[in-house]
């Protein structure tokens, strides 16, 4: 007698469960400076000096913003281009939101983000300009016009102010003047000029104690040092843009070593907070690699005064942002996670909008949900003291 068959009770597996859509904080966003922001009020004191859109530029003619002392292509430095309608629709998008605090608010919504750190864009570079007394004045006009932006919205909106650190007791003065306004943070030159003193020097020391007093972190971000941007470079120039672009974005690790860490600074102001924007995270590994040489052979065989502690005990005071660093797996294993902060980059070329989400779990999923979480909006959060949403879940908005 033939055996009966069995029969056979295949489950359909269940579908995993979509995790929900949760905020992100974006730690380092950007504005675009309107075309007549500097040009109206200063046209008349400076002159051509004045930063200000332009359409002729050696021979070329386009959209260009002359900085002050060097010119842009707008179109290569904001994200999308004329190529295509899409291109050209996402390139008018990011334009309008990034002078439009309600077309901001917009796009911030339709990316996941429920606040984001303002930086300037065109003023960055003008921190490279020749003229001090222009560029304060132009840091006094951009951070007036940054505090009417984020008047639309403070919770979400959160302004760092720009000041040149060519006269420090200027500079003091407009940083308590930003202080009153509920800046987050004040950004300066990304390094000292050639001819100014360096920062490890006490020339400075009133405004590190300006700062510490507030509880108001530095910002030093690409850009506004020595090194000069690739963006700025034409014709022949551009050939040495690779050389250029690495320059920039490794200007910081230098100026944080020598004139913040191993020089005292940072024991003499002992909550004093620093942030390196956009310089990304993967070189921390090696550069903490050298600067603990630095400290414990160097230093010694030079006879080079030492610092109160081993340089990996100030490093909880380093913030450091990034855009879409692949190696971020590595830098926390070199320094604390809970000082990284993804950054959006809005509206530049790298800029993650409007697939912010979608990239930062690609990135930082594989570090667990706590460190994603941290690094993608409480490490933010708890720096600036950003007032949150009851909820993280978007949903439940």
């Amino acid at each position: 007698m033939a055996k009966k068959a069995k029969t056979l009770n295949f489950k359909p597996k269940a579908k995993a469960k979509k995790k929900p859509t949760q905020w992100i904080i974006s730690g380092d966003s950007h504005v675009l400076d309107p075309p007549d922001l500097f040009e109206k009020p200063l046209a008349k004191k400076y002159g051509d000096q004045v930063p200000r859109y332009i359409s002729d530029v050696m021979n070329m003619t386009g959209k260009f913003y002359f900085t002050g002392l060097e010119y842009i292509k707008i179109d290569e430095i904001v994200d999308g281009d004329d190529s295509t309608p899409e291109k050209k629709q996402l390139q008018d998008e990011l334009i309008s939101a990034s002078m439009d605090p309600y077309a901001r608010i917009k796009c911030i919504d339709k990316d996941g983000v429920w606040a984001e750190i303002l930086n300037s864009t065109w003023m960055l570079y003008t921190m490279r300009a020749k003229n001090d007394r222009m560029i304060e004045d132009c840091c006094l006009v951009y951070n007036d016009w940054m505090n009417e932006m984020v008047s639309a919205n403070r919770k979400r909106l959160l302004a760092t102010g720009m000041i040149h650190m060519a006269d420090v007791n200027w500079a003091v003065k407009e940083l308590e003047r930003l202080v009153k306004r509920g800046f987050k943070s004040v950004l300066i030159n990304c390094d000292t000029r050639p001819e100014w003193p360096p920062y490890r020097d006490r020339h400075y020391d009133k405004f590190w104690a300006a700062a510490q007093a507030a509880d108001l972190p530095i910002t030093l971000h690409i850009i506004t040092g020595n090194a000069r941007d690739p963006y700025t470079l034409f014709g022949e120039d551009r050939g040495g843009a690779w050389r250029s672009t690495l320059d920039v974005c490794s200007e910081a690790g230098p100026v944080v070593a020598n004139d913040f860490l191993l020089s005292g600074l940072m024991d003499r102001f002992p909550k004093l907070r620093l942030i390196l924007s956009e310089f990304e995270v993967s070189w921390l590994p090696y550069w903490l690699f050298r600067v603990r040489g630095l400290q414990t052979q160097i230093g010694p065989a030079m006879h080079l005064p030492p610092i109160k502690k081993p340089v990996d005990e100030y490093m909880s005071r380093i913030y450091h942002g990034f855009v879409d660093d692949a190696y971020v797996d590595l830098a926390i294993q070199a320094a604390p996670h809970t000082t990284m902060m993804w950054g959006s980059d809005f509206p530049h070329t790298r800029c993650t909008y409007p697939n912010s989400q979608q990239i930062v779990k690609d990135k930082l999923a594989k570090l667990g949900d706590k460190k994603m979480a941290d690094m993608s909006y409480y490490n933010a959060a708890r720096l600036y003291d950003i007032e949150l949403p009851k909820s993280r879940l978007i949903a439940a908005e």
